[in-house]
């Protein structure tokens, strides 16, 4: 069985301010779980305007903002939160947001989701690139998309996915799009994010992105751990490389004012597929969020760890990256910054899952142990 319903098109003036689908109404007898799927337009402040889609796959709920680039504001599993407390409380409209100002980082007005894409013409700080002004981490995650569906289909497995199309255009430049799929089993603390970014435009394109994945508390605290099987880590700057750097994985914090942010550059190890994950556990242990994803789309990762206090956004971010957040041309230089030709696509797909028991938590950080001994002994294999 399935059920489709499209709750945007742009192109045929189409638009569900308020939709919803329930198990119930989809006919499907004898369905074990309760989920539904609710879209809602904000009110008040600036969130005004602002479109929702809330799923529930009976045990995991996320929103989707798809005025927002499609971002992931948040997600809830059993009682844990997949998010953080971003002193931005509101999501906040695109309309309400210069990019250019204070100094190119207005970025941060809006910085509250839980899964951001940075991107898709420039990642990193404000920079000159070319005579051209450059804001933080582009304009994807402030451009409301133009075509949005959703689907159930209760075979082979029963599944919800979302799917939304986000265009960057400009006139004489840039057109880039974006379609992607965000997909979730009934049942399961699973969910699946899977782009494809297309240059619609008639020459090449230079692109980057990094897909900012954000966690605050229970997943993060003092005694938190970042897991993943690491070919080599550097620190971004002179500030990232104080104190001890084998530490670089550990969390102490939250800490008090005069705290600066601290961020890593990393590149993994991966299966013979290309397949890595990596996994931030939680102080006690008990809980766990683990990442999979291709190191053929994500050549690069970076830990951007931002221990402040609660009040001012205590957070650390997992992400998964074409690129290093330096500038455009820096990256460039570095051999850092793909090209897309006319007409050409790049897919990338991230899965994303809660671990709520020690045994899962140990099997995830099992497999990851794995990968660095798969390396460990391709590298004897080459260097007898």
């Amino acid at each position: 069985m399935r059920l489709h319903q499209i709750l945007r098109d742009d192109i045929r003036s189409i638009s569900e301010s308020e939709w919803s689908v329930c198990q119930i109404e989809t006919g499907v007898p004898g369905c074990p779980l309760t989920w539904h799927v609710l879209q809602q337009t904000l009110r008040g402040g600036r969130q005004e305007g602002v479109e929702i889609i809330e799923v529930d796959n009976g045990v995991l709920r996320f929103t989707i903002v798809p005025t927002r680039g499609f971002a992931i504001w948040n997600a809830y599993t059993v009682n844990l939160r997949l998010g953080w407390d971003s002193p931005v409380s509101e999501i906040v409209h695109p309309r309400f947001v210069d990019l250019s100002e204070d100094g190119g980082r207005a970025w941060l007005r809006g910085f509250g989701a839980w899964i951001d894409r940075c991107g898709f013409e420039s990642i990193g700080p404000p920079c000159s690139d070319g005579g051209r002004a450059l804001t933080m981490h582009g304009r994807a995650s402030y451009i409301p998309a133009c075509f949005v569906e959703c689907r159930y289909e209760s075979e082979p497995t029963p599944r919800i996915l979302l799917r939304g199309i986000v265009e960057e255009r400009v006139s004489c430049g840039v057109i880039l799009q974006l379609e992607t799929t965000v997909i979730t089993e009934l049942g399961q603390k699973k969910l699946i994010v899977s782009d494809k970014l297309t240059n619609l435009g008639t020459t090449p394109q230079e692109w980057q992105a990094i897909y900012h994945i954000n966690f605050g508390p229970p997943f993060l605290g003092t005694g938190s751990q970042f897991i993943a099987s690491v070919k080599d880590v550097t620190p971004r700057d002179p500030r990232s490389a104080e104190g001890d750097i084998t530490r670089w994985n550990s969390y102490d914090g939250p800490y008090g004012d005069g705290y600066t942010e601290q961020v890593f550059l990393t590149n993994l190890n991966a299966d013979a597929f290309g397949e890595t994950t990596v996994m931030l556990r939680s102080p006690t242990g008990n809980e766990g969020v683990a990442l999979t994803f291709n190191v053929s789309a994500f050549p690069h990762f970076v830990l951007w760890k931002n221990e402040v206090s609660s009040k001012v956004g205590y957070v650390t971010g997992l992400e998964p990256s074409t690129s290093y957040p330096y500038d455009r041309a820096t990256e460039r230089s570095a051999g850092r910054v793909p090209v897309l030709y006319p007409g050409e696509s790049r897919s990338m797909q991230i899965v994303i899952e809660a671990l709520t028991s020690e045994t899962s938590i140990a099997t995830q950080e099992e497999a990851i142990r794995k990968l660095q001994k798969i390396e460990t002994e391709s590298s004897h294999q080459k260097n007898p």
